[in-house]
């Protein structure tokens, strides 16, 4: 039942994407011949006035096919635009691997160059391209707006401070501390709440905390075993550039850690729409924020990719573990997932959305179509990109499938 989730909302994903691309362009008047969710064969067709609707076999994306959008015909090979015109009309399919011709509608369609993506202006080029990823983020911003104004906005009870999970090879596990360890105090001053924890271990300036624990009697150890309180003392550790540039905390000061999540408590506070779209907003912005450090963290080096890169195999994965765990869960996964797909499309590489306005970009700033070498190397070396970072994302889906023993 997971899988099934994890498809339907790739499904929704994919959908609202070229949806975006597909009304705009249909706005400004463009030819849209195809309207496909999914790569591959074509499991299922039909026919709506000039556009054909597809549904195909691999649902990790779709395309909005429209008239006139091959550089190599629009602007290549000197002809004129009717001899295009009748080159597309009388040998062109609305399917790619199928033997459909065109319907009466798409040939009169393809015939009017008026109707080609690529002889719009500028404008409406660059309005139609980002129209997609602009999809993903109104919709993430709907969809966060309508959990908040349903179910409330979640406050943080802060305290008492609970330990969910200890960091391995961090300062807090080799001092000893254990998930369910409740912090007491920190070199005897009161703690009441994770806040104030982090204010005293990013204060430490690396020296030495003495931590004072509550453990069940059951899960003590050793001489402590008949005592409630247990004294641990740990060395904050600074000089994580991944974690800094995971949470934006670089700076010429550094951040220290024990390496410690605390068991939070949460309650909701009910709200009326305007607080609840302000809070998806926010939400939107800050998930937004967080893809371009993770992207940054790569680039620099500073975030492992092979821990941060993930393939179609763990997105089903995670999307489906979210279906497992409620609607909230499938939700906030949607919203994640629509701003990453939003932000990702904007990336300046050729076959990307953001690709193709810095390629009209040059052309507007040239005055004139960038030659068929030039695009047709850019788009090659795009795809090559995509190509190597889908492999190597699939790569650590594998890896992260097999079990640890096997290496």
């Amino acid at each position: 039942m997971g899988i099934i989730s994890a498809i339907i909302v790739l499904g929704i994903l994919v959908f609202v994407h070229e949806l975006g691309h597909f009304l705009v362009a249909k706005f400004f008047g463009v030819g849209v011949l195809e309207f496909a969710l999914g790569f591959g064969r074509v499991l299922t067709r039909f026919q709506f006035g000039e556009t054909t609707y597809t549904i195909r076999a691999v649902p990790l994306g779709g395309f909005v096919r429209m008239a006139g959008d091959d550089p190599t015909l629009v602007h290549g090979e000197g002809k004129s635009d009717a001899e295009i015109a009748e080159q597309a009309a009388s040998g062109a399919s609305p399917i790619e691997g199928s033997q459909e011709r065109l319907t009466p509608l798409q040939e009169k369609m393809v015939r009017d160059s008026s109707r080609w993506f690529l002889k719009k202006p500028y404008g409406p080029r660059c309005a139609i391209v980002l129209a997609g990823p602009l999809f993903n983020f109104i919709f993430a911003f709907l969809l966060a707006t309508g959990m908040y104004y349903t179910t409330g906005i979640p406050k943080i009870i802060d305290g008492p401070v609970t330990v969910s999970g200890v960091s391995q090879g961090m300062p807090a596990e080799t001092a000893g501390m254990k998930v369910g360890d409740r912090i007491v105090s920190v070199n005897g001053e009161m703690i009441e709440s994770y806040d104030e924890l982090i204010e005293l271990v990013r204060g430490s300036q690396g020296k030495p905390l003495v931590i004072s624990v509550e453990r069940r009697k059951t899960e003590a150890e050793g001489a402590q075993a008949a005592a409630d309180r247990i004294e641990l003392t740990i060395n904050p550790q600074a000089g994580n550039p991944e974690l800094d540039a995971l949470e934006g905390t670089a700076s010429e000061k550094p951040t220290y850690r024990i390496g410690i999540a605390p068991a939070f408590k949460f309650e909701y506070e009910d709200v009326g729409f305007a607080t609840a779209a302000d809070a998806g907003f926010q939400q939107v912005v800050g998930l937004s924020l967080q893809t371009l450090r993770v992207l940054k963290g790569l680039l620099t080096g500073l975030i492992n990719p092979q821990k941060a890169i993930g393939g179609p195999i763990e997105i089903i994965k995670q999307t489906a573990a979210s279906a497992n765990e409620g609607w909230l869960a499938i939700i906030s996964m949607m919203i994640f997932l629509n701003v990453t797909l939003g932000v990702m499309n904007l990336l300046p590489i050729p076959v990307l959305d953001g690709g193709h306005l810095v390629l009209f970009t040059c052309e507007l700033l040239r005055g004139k179509p960038l030659s068929m070498r030039f695009q047709e190397y850019a788009m090659k070396v795009g795809m090559t990109l995509l190509l190597l970072l889908m492999v190597f994302a699939i790569g650590n889906d594998i890896r992260r499938l097999i079990p640890p023993s096997w290496f």
